[in-house]
């Protein structure tokens, strides 16, 4: 199992906040259990902390639900965040990448290899929903001014007519599965 712990200062709206989150209230314990995975958190009101478990056997989708969620409890409640026992692995300099802290820059590297390994393959290029070609990848291009994500601005691939390059905001780059 993986730990993440919340501490915060003053009265804050931490039913609130879960509950939203939807998370139930059962035998003294918040439980969230509607998207596939469970995950549990025991709130300490004395000492003013909430302890989150979880398990370390996530899809990476649910993972990165549970990064949203853990954001949205420390602005809520105005929260410091320990999750050093949420380890989920590695930069690309070694350094090593959390649950909460290091999450961006940790999804950079993972979302950067995944496009690096899609270079000449069969992909579909879409501007938000809409297909825009289908053609070998060859090279794409991130905008390096988002810290948060992995935004793809410009890619050129090979269609059946010949190379064409596509720009817009929001590309989305998918492999087709076929050579």
């Amino acid at each position: 199992m993986l730990h993440v712990t919340f501490l915060y200062d003053g009265n804050q709206p931490v039913f609130e906040t879960l509950r939203r989150l939807k998370f139930k209230y059962e035998n003294n314990i918040y439980v969230l259990t509607e998207l596939g995975y469970k995950a549990t958190i025991n709130h300490d009101s004395t000492a003013k902390k909430l302890h989150l478990t979880f398990s370390k056997e996530l899809s990476f989708e649910q993972y990165k639900h549970l990064h949203k969620m853990i954001k949205s409890i420390a602005e809520n409640i105005h929260a410091t965040v320990d999750d050093h026992l949420a380890l989920m692995g590695y930069l690309e300099d070694g350094n090593e990448a959390y649950i909460y802290h290091g999450w961006n820059k940790w999804m950079q590297f993972l979302e950067g290899a995944k496009h690096v390994s899609m270079e000449g393959q069969k992909v579909q290029v879409f501007n938000e929903t809409q297909l825009l070609a289908e053609g070998i990848l060859l090279e794409l291009e991130k905008d390096e001014d988002t810290i948060d994500e992995f935004k793809i601005i410009k890619c050129t691939i090979i269609t059946k007519t010949g190379e064409k390059t596509l720009t817009g905001e929001h590309l989305r780059i998918i492999p087709t599965g076929e050579f």
